[in-house]
């Protein structure tokens, strides 16, 4: 059964040591391999229980101090030698109050557990206890900045992709070289983030006065220099079937919004390289004329571009052809 590494919280209230145990009893019964549990119950001030086994001693050892715990835990193991010699676990946790940086609730951890297994479990958690639920919408509006947005993509992927004779390995084995070239390429100065967009990669860097020299530099050599790596992958025995001849690329700078969760940039330039890099030719690079500080030794052409939804748009074309 394929598993992964599962982390929860669930902002469960007013539980004491019985209903952690039952939680615990509820997990092994979905779990059965899991049939060792050790327990281990933190004070304010010290240890109340330590790697204990026996519920009984457990319980035994609480009486008249359940106001005192910080936090309770549950470790769950296939035998006993596994405890002894520190194996990879399974773990629950819960903390009646929210104490430093951590919240209030009920914790699980693994990374040896199954989606569908443990999904079930989840879904008696769901039925039987209580949750504190807030009804109001996490909004975050972001925070302003200003990047470099650069899009690159691999002209007529999909069509490509959809000859009987193109399998899924072989476009997987296309794509990694591809996003290898591309993460090369941005290396000497990294961007912000990269994102893959299936034929294509979007790389923001969130720039400053001193330097935008520097991402303008780097995102340009890069968009320039992948067409004619692309030709290597072309050319290469691992892809006897070819591969699409063509990359477009685009490039804008303008003021953008950082959106923490995902790590995400919104925003007008982000737009406006996606639509630049869709529109130029596979043998040319468009940079929006906003953006600044561009090389002086890269050839350029003044050139209006037609994108939608803006219409006219005045860029700068930059060839791909080596003198």
């Amino acid at each position: 059964m394929p598993s992964t590494i599962i982390r929860r919280q669930y902002p469960i209230v007013g539980l004491n040591f019985r209903d952690f145990w039952d939680i615990c009893s509820r997990f092994q019964t979905v779990h059965p391999e899991y049939r060792h549990v050790y327990f281990t119950v933190d004070g304010f001030d010290n240890f109340l229980v330590l790697d204990e086994p026996d519920v009984s001693k457990v319980l035994k050892k609480l009486e008249g101090k359940e106001d005192k715990v910080r936090k309770y835990s549950a470790r769950f193991y296939t035998s006993r030698t596994q405890h002894s010699e520190g194996y990879g676990i399974s773990e629950l946790q819960y903390r009646p109050v929210a104490y430093e940086r951590y919240l209030q609730g009920l914790n699980f951890y693994s990374d040896s557990v199954g989606k569908a297994s443990y999904y079930q479990f989840e879904e008696e958690i769901f039925t039987t206890y209580p949750f504190i639920e807030n009804q109001e919408p996490e909004v975050e509006f972001g925070k302003p900045c200003e990047v470099l947005a650069l899009v690159i993509d691999i002209r007529g992927f999909s069509l490509f992709c959809e000859k009987p004779e193109i399998e899924s390995p072989y476009t997987c084995g296309l794509m990694s070289a591809f996003y290898h070239m591309a993460n090369r390429a941005l290396q000497r100065f990294p961007p912000d983030m990269t994102k893959f967009l299936g034929d294509g990669v979007l790389a923001i860097w969130e720039t400053t006065p001193a330097e935008r020299e520097l991402a303008v530099g780097v995102a340009l050599k890069a968009a320039l220099d992948l067409h004619n790596k692309w030709k290597i992958v072309m050319d290469s025995p691992h892809f006897t079937h070819g591969a699409p001849e063509d990359i477009g690329a685009g490039i804008c700078f303008g003021l953008a919004s950082h959106l923490e969760i995902g790590n995400d940039y919104i925003g007008r330039p982000i737009n406006i390289a996606s639509r630049l890099c869709g529109a130029c030719p596979g043998d040319r690079v468009y940079v929006d004329r906003a953006v600044p500080n561009i090389p002086l030794n890269y050839k350029k052409e003044e050139y209006v571009a037609h994108i939608k939804p803006y219409g006219r748009h005045n860029v700068w074309s930059f060839t791909t052809k080596r003198n």
